[in-house]
């Protein structure tokens, strides 16, 4: 390989940085290194985290930036993605429950009730601020269109395009599919179906991820003004809030559910792909995981944003 072959490895890093220091360290490589393929994997590997780690400071997701307007930005954007992981979560949990409240009767089913009202609440309640910042930052996306800036998005926002619709067709497969089955085989006892389920999740999640890098590309570009900014970080705070009181609730839901109706989550969707359990279904499982990655990162930006929502010319913390 030419010396294009080394410089595709470092592709990981952001432009800014590959046009400073790319130079230097592409001769490095090629003054180790016959060629690009004779770097080895381990190389190979800390190029890869090294640039990811570079680009993260570059998005002020993670560093002491000197700037607090660029950390309430970074913090954000870290916020954004935690909501990401928190609607997958949610709606596997809203799969996992369907039709929980007629099936499944106990004692102590005005706790679970509880618990899924909630949630319920915190989702819509979330999506209504999340649809509150996409309407600030609209005036300034057009703006930067105007500015014929859209060649700096174009590729996430054509990959998150493509994702979403590609998700959406295989989501309408996969019901097509269960149109008619059994509550037996759609919980394990179909094979087919129970790939085909948790391939759609996949999908689904790598859509949901697909245009949260898209919005977090938006985000890091457009220019909006400090009140804005101020605003979205106020925004990121209550986000993070509900995102916090809906994982308590799932867990009570989940209790109430274990100790009074395991029958119920034993026939719950997914169950038995690839494992079967009346205490902690696979597909409740994988929702809970979601959504605590979801909180840990929204816990990460709410660092940075309430670290940032200070006087700007205080000095940098």
């Amino acid at each position: 390989m030419t010396r294009d072959g080394f410089e595709r490895l470092l592709r990981w890093y952001p432009p800014q940085w590959r046009a400073r220091y790319g130079g230097e360290l592409t001769a490095l490589l090629e003054d180790t290194y016959v060629t690009a393929n004779d770097v080895p994997r381990r190389q190979r590997l800390e190029l890869a985290r090294s640039g990811l780690a570079e680009r993260a400071r570059a998005a002020a997701l993670v560093g002491r930036s000197q700037d607090p307007d660029v950390r309430l930005r970074g913090g954000s954007v870290l916020v954004l993605c935690g909501w990401a992981f928190y609607i997958v979560a949610v709606v596997m949990f809203v799969k996992v429950a369907d039709r929980w409240s007629t099936q499944s009767s106990h004692v102590g089913h005005w706790v679970a009730t509880g618990g899924f009202d909630v949630v319920a609440v915190a989702s819509v309640v979330g999506c209504v601020v999340v649809l509150l910042a996409a309407l600030l930052v609209l005036p300034s996306f057009v703006r930067f269109l105007q500015a014929r800036a859209w060649r700096e998005v174009r590729r996430p926002i054509g990959v998150a395009i493509v994702s979403v619709i590609t998700s959406a067709v295989l989501l309408g497969v996969l019901v097509a599919r269960a149109h008619g089955m059994s509550a037996h085989g759609r919980n394990g006892g179909d094979p087919f179906y129970g790939a085909l389920f948790a391939f759609v999740g996949l999908m689904c999640f790598v859509a949901v991820g697909c245009a949260t890098a898209a919005a977090a590309s938006v985000a890091r570009r457009v220019e909006v003004s400090r009140p804005v900014l101020r605003t979205f970080g106020v925004m990121a705070i209550g986000l993070v809030s509900t995102m916090g009181l809906a994982l308590v609730s799932l867990v009570t839901w989940w209790a109430s559910e274990a100790v009074h109706s395991p029958a119920f989550l034993a026939q719950s969707i997914g169950n038995g792909v690839p494992f079967a359990s009346s205490v902690a279904p696979p597909t409740l499982l994988t929702s809970g995981v979601l959504m605590t990655a979801g909180l840990a990162l929204g816990l990460a930006g709410l660092v940075r944003v309430v670290g940032s929502l200070g006087p700007r010319d205080r000095a940098p913390a």
